[in-house]
């Protein structure tokens, strides 16, 4: 299992080749840089959790270079190496943020125990953030839409929240599973405790188990302290399990397990732990497919399907996509430092045509990358060549409906607004252009003659 990455910095080769042998012997991932150039551009491309930096270098000395890591990430521990002459240095170098310092010539044991002091330290950061984080509350005025279905899908949020029950978002990806989650959270008795979210599809099997219910030191090889779970992290508040289709049989077991019991034991325990959660789990599977085909537990289904919430796709989201796309145009100028003013009409065409695969989370992609083409107003070529050429695609309707009888004529609108609506996936933007009338007046006529999807 992949450790914790270091990097050396020291102009001295022995010194180098001193931490690379006892480091990796340890189970870390060592880097060796010999300045403070390459060291910071290291750091930029590989991230490391701690850094070891001689303050005695060619260039850059290394207060400047503790100076400039600062700026390129604030947290990272830095264990500066100083000579007995420049202990003064290091006081300062301390001052500057840095986490210790060690004397040469470096003691292999005090080598050891400082890392681990500092990994231990940083993983007390890692989570002073994460419940920092998952404290933000999600007001539903972050959620964008007008239309009528976001408005269903509040409803029923504002509804099951206060609850302290079981929800089972279901849905594609993209459509504001985690988003909804929040809201639901934020508005709920356990607001004021941790959101913690794990993403299923994300976690390589070897470390799902590991992440949920944590670990004790020895677990498993590389498995060095003991570690908290996320169900432990979130005690009081709510977890979200994102995509739960996607756990193995094995952690669908320990999972029902854990919402029967509220108790749950960390990879290599042997001591139930008691656990206070509120469980939102998401899906864009097709759960009762695959319990027909044995992939997933019935048992635990109906755990999580106490109470439900469809989250549509945008294609389905009558009038949404313009309004989404103004939002996003403002968030992308702000994060970009952009003034684009404007979408063109013939974009806003194109935008309305288009069946939105990937949801809300490919509007936004495409309107921040259409930002930064655009000057003033975004125009079709700053559109993806699948969306330009939505509008090229024809589908072959009857041009007329007049001469015929108010009964047969009837029949006929209702057969093809249902055609229309069936070929371009139940986009009703779309069917309303290649139709020839206003949305609201196919959306009356979809309801007059209970047109349905099928």
């Amino acid at each position: 299992m992949a450790r914790e990455k270091i990097l050396v910095i020291d102009d001295e080769p022995d010194i180098g080749w001193l931490f690379s042998k006892i480091l990796s012997e340890e189970g870390y991932k060592v880097f060796i840089s010999l300045n403070g150039e390459e060291g910071i551009s290291k750091i930029k491309k590989e991230k490391p959790d701690l850094v070891f930096l001689d303050l005695k270098l060619p260039g850059m000395d290394g207060i400047e270079i503790l100076k400039e890591i600062r700026t390129v990430d604030k947290d990272i521990l830095v264990i500066v190496l100083t000579a007995y002459e420049t202990v003064t240095t290091a006081v300062e170098a301390m001052k500057l943020g840095a986490y210790d310092y060690l004397s040469k010539p470096v003691n292999i044991e005090k080598i050891k125990t400082t890392i681990k002091n500092a990994i231990r330290t940083q993983t007390l950061i890692r989570d002073a953030v994460l419940r920092k984080k998952t404290t933000e509350k999600i007001d539903f005025d972050r959620i964008i839409g007008d239309s009528i279905q976001v408005k269903d899908v509040l409803d029923l949020v504002k509804k099951v929240a206060p609850h302290d029950i079981t929800v089972l978002l279901r849905g594609a990806s993209g459509t504001g599973k985690e988003l909804i989650a929040r809201a639901t959270h934020s508005s709920s008795g356990r607001a004021n405790k941790p959101f913690v979210a794990i993403d299923c599809a994300i976690l390589p099997d070897t470390l799902v188990e590991s992440e949920i219910f944590g670990h004790e030191k020895g677990a498993f090889t590389g498995a060095a302290e003991k570690k908290l779970g996320k169900f432990e992290l979130a005690q009081g508040g709510t977890v979200f399990l994102d995509e739960i289709g996607n756990l193995t049989p094995q952690i669908q077991v320990k999972l029902l397990r854990a919402l029967q019991e509220r108790e749950i034991e960390r990879l290599g325990g042997k001591k139930p732990i008691r656990v206070d959660f509120r469980l939102i789990a998401a899906t864009n599977m097709n759960l009762e497919k695959d319990i027909s085909a044995g992939r997933f537990r019935e048992d635990l289904y109906y755990r999580l399907n106490v109470f439900s919430i469809y989250l549509p796709p945008l294609r389905e989201r009558d009038g949404d996509v313009l309004l989404l796309t103004e939002y996003f145009l403002k968030e992308s100028n702000r994060i970009f430092k952009k003034e684009v003013k404007k979408i063109s009409p013939d974009v806003e065409n194109l935008l309305a045509a288009y069946s939105w695969p990937g949801n809300v989370r490919e509007l936004r992609n495409v309107i921040e990358s259409a930002v930064l083409l655009a000057s003033d107003t975004i125009l079709p070529q700053h559109m993806p060549l699948k969306i330009q050429d939505v509008l090229k695609q024809s589908v072959e309707l009857p041009t007329t409906l007049k001469k015929v009888g108010k009964q047969a004529k009837c029949k006929a609108e209702k057969e093809l607004i249902a055609k229309v609506l069936k070929e371009v996936n139940w986009n009703k933007s779309k069917a309303s252009k290649i139709l020839k009338v206003d949305y609201k007046t196919l959306y009356n006529k979809i309801k007059e003659y209970n047109i349905e999807r099928t």
